[in-house]
């Protein structure tokens, strides 16, 4: 059974919530029980229409990508020999 369609006055109050949360949108819309691909479908259909001005995504120019991780190669002694990289 399809959700009763929300208007678009309101698709663009919750759009500017979640921008203006600090959240992901991901995460905002998980915590609003709103799938992701909908939200981003109001988002398109928002600025498409041009009546509304939506902000851009909360963080995104603070990315930080995770530093790579050296990879070191050990020689056992005894082959044999099983270690464990978890502690």
């Amino acid at each position: 059974m399809r959700a009763k369609p929300i208007p678009m006055e309101e698709q663009c109050k919750l759009v500017l919530e979640c921008r203006q949360s600090g959240l992901s949108d991901y995460h905002w819309c998980l915590e609003h029980d709103i799938k992701p691909g909908t939200f981003y479908n109001w988002v398109k259909r928002l600025r498409k229409a041009g009546t509304y001005t939506i902000p851009d995504p909360a963080g995104r120019d603070t990315y930080t990508a995770m530093p790579r991780q050296d990879i070191l190669q050990v020689e056992l002694k005894d082959p044999q020999t099983r270690i464990s990289c978890w502690q």
